[in-house]
């Protein structure tokens, strides 16, 4: 599987009028989630796509075979079977009493098809096997682990789990990992609602255990949310929401950055004020970060964003899009060539509560960012989900000091951190 579609291909599908042999297949499986019961719509389902030949809707079955026989079928057909999936899974989504047949719908793809003597079946069972190595399935897979039961993964040691069976725990990569290009508004909407209800859960668990670590109640037992030592969170919650600089806070320096940024006469003079408000803290507590390779490369690479603004006022969109390119250098920039070795080297020499305190201020700065810190790190996640955790520690310790970081600062729940 290739890490990112095509963005002409979906871009070209979805700019197409509508499809009449697509809205054939839509407009059925919308009709009979409103007459049959969840197990039945799902050998419905099965039955269209395995056995097509003798699926009693003939009507639907040859729309089904025409766009299997589409020229563009190989690049196409994984959208269209994208939104069947999503036609039910949106319905059932919206029924709680209903959810469990989302995994299962999800595990029809799973395993080895029976054979086919009918030509337009076997087109459309090539077709479902492409589709499995999409990263339209890669997000159905994702949605299936979150909300399927996690017993297995509670019984399992944590270094022999695969990566991706965690995604439940890092709400901030909902977005990045459960939604692809042609997702559309009431999947994201469903999504959105998955995630704040796993961002309040954890943000309460966080809040009382912080609560009873502060209070030294140790002996309320209350279980520790994260797969941090109990000293690394106390650290960790100190950085992101404590004094940094001896008497603001992580969200008070970026308000007073915020202001002082509005006398900046121009985006060139912002430019060396900007990295002196993200490295000042570093080199506070590491005094060659005021100066070493590391900052210089930040300090030229800023330079040379948006040079043909240098001399103009400062404005939402410079400040989002230097947010973003920021967050490119220090994390990982193309999707398609992954490369994160600089993010390596800050967690290795600096740790994780000053490298995710960086990061953080970019977004306190710029919220407008933040869903581009997030899909950052869903780009490592989902490039990764399939190791061992203990195989890519890094990467576990880092989503749990992001979780942190960004719940402490972000969440809206009613509990002070």
């Amino acid at each position: 599987m290739s890490p990112w579609d095509s963005l002409d291909s979906w871009s070209d599908y979805s700019n197409r009028p509508p499809a009449k042999l697509e809205e054939v297949i839509y407009q059925h499986l919308q009709h009979w989630r409103q007459q049959e019961s969840s197990r039945e719509l799902l050998a419905r389902f099965r039955h269209l796509l395995l056995q097509g030949d003798s699926y009693p809707d003939t009507t639907v079955a040859k729309a089904l075979f025409s766009l299997a026989k589409d020229p563009n079928a190989e690049r196409e057909f994984k959208y269209v079977l994208n939104r069947c999936c999503y036609t039910l899974i949106n319905f059932w989504y919206s029924q709680p009493r209903e959810q469990w047949a989302i995994p299962e719908l999800i595990g029809l793809f799973d395993g080895q098809f029976p054979p086919a003597t009918d030509p337009a079946v076997r087109r459309v069972r090539a077709l479902v096997n492409g589709f499995v190595t999409s990263d339209q399935y890669a997000a159905l897979e994702r949605l299936r682990c979150i909300l399927s039961d996690s017993r297995a993964e509670a019984e399992a040691r944590l270094e022999e789990q695969p990566l991706g069976n965690r995604l439940s725990h890092y709400p901030f990569l909902y977005d990045g990992s459960l939604l692809t290009k042609d997702s559309d508004q009431e999947q994201a909407q469903n999504v959105g609602h998955l995630r704040r209800k796993a961002e309040t859960t954890l943000a309460i668990r966080l809040a009382r255990y912080h609560g009873g670590l502060q209070t030294r109640q140790e002996s309320l037992s209350l279980p520790n949310p994260t797969l941090l030592a109990p000293a690394d969170f106390q650290q960790a919650m100190g950085h992101y929401t404590g004094k940094v600089d001896g008497h603001r806070s992580q969200k008070d320096l970026a308000r007073w950055f915020s202001t002082y940024s509005k006398t900046a006469r121009s985006f060139d003079r912002f430019k060396d004020e900007f990295v002196d408000y993200l490295m000042g803290p570093i080199a506070a507590v590491e005094p060659k970060y005021g100066h070493n390779h590391f900052t210089r490369t930040l300090r030229q690479h800023l330079q040379d964003i948006l040079p043909q603004f240098d001399n103009q006022p400062l404005n939402d969109f410079i400040l989002v899009e230097t947010c973003r390119q920021v967050l490119n250098f220090l994390v990982v920039d193309n999707p398609r060539r992954p490369v994160f070795r600089r993010y390596c080297h800050l967690i290795e020499d600096i740790g994780y509560p000053l490298t995710m305190g960086l990061l953080l201020r970019i977004v306190l700065f710029c919220s407008k960012a933040k869903p581009w810190l997030e899909r950052r790190f869903s780009i490592l996640f989902n490039l990764h989900e399939r190791r061992l955790c203990g195989e890519v520690p890094w990467l576990v310790t880092s989503l749990e000091h992001a979780n942190l970081a960004l719940i402490a600062n972000f969440a809206e729940v009613g509990y002070q951190f």
